[in-house]
């Protein structure tokens, strides 16, 4: 009997033991699967490096893809193995939307109200709508404003980001435009200050990855029609990561779930996609750099997903004209803030044209008929060649003021803006009649005085044209603007969920999500200014929370 009993506790010991090793293995694989992102893949497709492979790939790393990442990692908080890379093709991230100056939208806001301001989801759908000139998609519009506020107030709580600043823009029907203050006499751009909080977000982040200098050249296709990771080529002189996966060559990773936020294709002049759909403002200078040159479209076509909107392309009526550089195919914008402030725009003959807060792309329209002629262009003085149509953006003390005393530093150190010591010194500067200005510094003010709406339309003046009273010796501050080519509406087709759709069913194909520029629908024929930040906060977002879904699910099975 003891004999019996001493062997059954030797085979309850042993059974014990054997599945105490197979519990250890199976813990081990299961860890080794939720680190895959540095795992090996023996089925790579690559020739020249074996394929590494991440819970999600984000494609681009502006504002729409550094949001889509780090809401990803917050909604897989509860899964620690869930990694997130993002190849970005230049040397920093940022892209656009770091230089980007107006402001977030948002409606309404705890800022907007602790400004006394009034304002609605329903009136900023209404602006967005009429912007976009019947164009836009109602659902996409939807998501966009419904989610706004809460977009502002993620910027502000998670990441710290001041936008105390709110100013009206053109085209919105309330004061809803966020952005940073001046601090300590500097000035501190909202894009650039969004990204940058961003960007220390990831950067301390244990499950994410960053690849720089990496050029998404394909997806790699599914046997259902949809992705399953992303092929990259390294270039041998950007970057300076050391891991294999960030190597000189070509690489592949594996995907549960791929992003797209590669941004438009403003940037890509007449012979690259700019020309191919859009010819007619091919020719025009563009605020953007070469980078923007419609990658994310041709990754996604390449797999099926439809395109809308891709001849819909915004021309901002002011990139400014720099002095002994007339003719740059490339431009600093200047803001649509410093109109929003209370800055006018003229001809060469001292006279206003326009609604200076209309829509951009009725801006730009005005200005091309009423500022292209040779003796109605606006020119820097001893400048004979420039763009063919260009006006001179003026501001007073109070809309000076208004704008930011530091940031429009940050224009004059640039070489962009000037100043005029009183009215007889801005008409000097500009070969302007003085008695001219004056007059049509005097019209506006009265209508300001009187709350009527001028000629042109316009009903809200921020700040007075005419340094008066106190302020009658105080300086002007001017500059030359041309309209530029600035923002492309159209992209991939995608729903209120940021799943790409597909180009003969219009059903999403599956694991492919898009944010920002790179998509199209949202703003039709013309986009709102403070609307393209918004969309990346809010379309980043969303494609992230559903990445997350996606590689959760994908854990599972």
């Amino acid at each position: 009997m003891l004999r019996r009993r001493l062997a059954m506790v030797r085979l309850l010991l042993g059974a014990t033991l054997v599945i105490g090793l197979l519990s250890l293995a199976l813990n081990r694989l299961l860890h080794l699967r939720d680190q895959r992102h540095y795992m090996v893949d023996t089925d790579a497709t690559d020739n020249t490096h074996m394929a590494a492979r991440a819970h999600i790939v984000v494609v681009g790393g502006g504002l729409a893809g550094m949001a889509a990442a780090a809401e990803a990692l917050r909604m897989t908080a509860a899964r620690v193995g869930v990694t997130v890379t993002l190849v970005e093709k230049e040397a920093r991230t940022g892209g656009n939307s770091a230089k980007a100056s107006s402001g977030i939208n948002g409606a309404p806001t705890r800022t907007q109200r602790a400004q006394g301001i009034h304002d609605s989801v329903e009136a900023f759908a209404r602006d967005t709508l009429a912007s976009g000139r019947g164009r836009s998609n109602a659902t996409l519009v939807e998501k966009l404003v419904n989610d706004s506020a809460q977009a502002v107030a993620w910027l502000q709580d998670v990441f710290a980001v001041d936008l105390d600043v709110v100013a009206q823009l053109g085209g919105h029907s309330a004061p809803r435009t966020h952005r940073r203050p001046d601090a300590d006499g500097k000035p501190q751009p909202v894009g650039w200050g969004i990204i940058g909080a961003l960007t220390q977000h990831l950067d301390d982040h244990p499950r994410f990855r960053l690849l720089h200098g990496a050029r998404a050249t394909a997806l790699l296709p599914g046997s259902d029609g949809g992705v399953n990771g992303v092929e990259y080529e390294v270039k041998a002189d950007v970057g300076t990561n050391t891991e294999p996966e960030a190597q000189n060559g070509k690489h592949t990773i594996k995907a549960a779930a791929v992003i797209l936020a590669t941004g438009g294709f403003a940037g890509s002049g007449s012979d690259g996609m700019l020309g191919a759909y859009a010819p007619r403002v091919a020719g025009l200078p563009t605020t953007n750099g070469q980078f923007a040159a419609g990658d994310g479209v041709r990754l996604g076509t390449a797999l099926g997903a439809e395109i809308v909107d891709m001849d819909q392309v915004q021309v901002h009526p002011t990139g400014f004209v720099r002095p002994g550089m007339p003719g740059n195919a490339t431009v600093f914008l200047a803001a649509e803030a410093l109109r929003g402030a209370g800055g006018v725009l003229l001809d060469a003959h001292g006279r206003r044209f326009v609604n200076e807060l209309d829509t951009r792309d009725r801006v730009t329209a005005a200005m091309l008929r009423c500022c292209a002629e040779p003796n109605s262009r606006a020119r820097h003085h001893g400048a004979d060649a420039g763009p063919d149509a260009a006006a001179f953006l003026v501001l007073s003390q109070a809309a000076a003021n208004k704008f930011g005393a530091a940031a429009l530093g940050f224009y004059e150190h640039m070489g962009l803006v000037f100043r005029a010591a009183g009215l007889a010194e801005l008409a000097a500067a500009t070969r302007i009649d003085a008695h001219v200005l004056q007059q049509t510094f005097e019209n506006h003010d009265h209508v300001r005085s009187t709350g009527a709406t001028d000629e042109f339309g316009r009903r809200t003046f921020p700040a007075p044209a005419l340094n008066t009273g106190a302020d009658d010796a105080a300086e002007y501050f001017w500059a030359v603007v041309t309209p530029s080519v600035h923002y492309t509406m159209g992209g991939l087709r995608i729903n209120e969920h940021a799943h790409v759709l597909h180009n003969t069913t219009r059903t999403p194909i599956p694991r492919l999500l898009a944010a920002g520029e790179v998509t199209g629908g949202l703003h039709g024929a013309n986009r709102l200014a403070g609307n393209s930040l918004l969309e990346c906060v809010v379309f980043g977002r969303e494609a992230g929370r559903v990445a997350a879904a996606i590689a959760a699910a994908d854990l599972v099975h």
